[in-house]
């Protein structure tokens, strides 16, 4: 079992328009399953530090925090866009994209 929590912050709406996504891997389609996992490894997410965020973020930037559990592992990054790589950027629209807010 993997699961996959992605809440956005930010924008002109502020805490106020927050999303939060959640989905668990077991429950999609094999192949898109497989990509979110693909992006996920690439991006190797489980080593990446806890923030990556811009030094002087403007209040209509997004943030974003992606918690990914795996059944043994548990990993929390916050992050701008801005500040993230190519493959955490892809899957954080893939999943902006593919997966409807809770």
């Amino acid at each position: 079992m993997m699961r996959l929590t992605l809440k956005c912050t930010g924008g002109f709406a502020g805490p106020a328009g927050a999303q939060t996504r959640t989905v668990d891997l077991a429950q999609l389609p094999q192949d898109q399953a497989s990509q979110l996992q693909q992006l996920l490894h690439a991006s190797d997410f489980f080593a990446l530090p806890p923030k990556l965020v811009k030094q002087a973020p403007k209040s209509w930037d997004f943030q974003y925090d992606l918690e990914v559990d795996d059944g043994g592992q548990a990993h929390c990054v916050r992050y701008h866009l801005d500040e993230a790589s190519p493959s955490l950027k892809a899957l954080t629209e893939k999943l902006n994209d593919e997966v409807a807010p809770d």
